[in-house]
């Protein structure tokens, strides 16, 4: 290791302990103008936030100065990262969606299973024979089977039918035999 990449090495720890130093005097400033004007605490923690966050920035100019970085080079590999983030965000948020719309509705329980359900206005109605953590599945009255998308009991309006269907109508018996064993 050569002596300029010692030098920088030194400049670089001695620029971010004074960094952090100085943004932890600024902050506990802040923490003691907070006690003394009575501010509330959540102006406090966003000040506080809003003080890290400036010092990480910093830090992050000061270490590309101090290591001769070139900005260009920085910006393209930012942008690379972040177009990747937004591709990879959009793939997976169908599926994201799907799970969490799932998870609610096991812990809300807006409707159960062996509920005669209708979603409006689309006019689909079933018996909830189960819920999934992508879709729910209802049995129409002839007996056809409708995978429903969790996201999609979100966005339209549910009606729970107070009089269920026939049971026998609803649930052939090779199915009730099925959930028996």
């Amino acid at each position: 290791m050569d002596s300029i990449m010692i030098h920088k090495a030194v400049y670089s720890l001695i620029a971010m302990v004074a960094i952090h130093l100085l943004f932890h005097l600024l902050k506990r400033y802040a923490k003691q103008t907070q006690y003394k004007y009575s501010i509330r605490k959540s102006r406090y923690f966003t000040i506080k936030r809003l003080l890290t966050i400036i010092s990480w920035l910093l830090s992050l100019a000061v270490l590309l100065l101090i290591w001769n970085v070139d900005l260009k080079h920085v910006w393209v590999s930012a942008t690379g990262v972040l177009a990747l983030i937004a591709v990879a965000f959009v793939a997976v948020w169908s599926l994201v969606g799907n799970i969490l719309a799932g998870v609610i509705i096991y812990f809300t329980s807006p409707f159960k299973i062996e509920d005669c359900i209708e979603i409006m206005p689309d006019e689909i109605r079933g018996t909830v024979l189960a819920i999934n953590t992508f879709y729910t599945v209802l049995m129409t009255e002839d007996h056809n089977y409708i995978n429903v998308p969790n996201t999609l009991l979100f966005q339209k309006y549910i009606k729970v039918i107070k009089t269920p269907l026939n049971k026998t109508q609803a649930i052939p018996e090779e199915t009730t035999d099925i959930q028996k064993h």
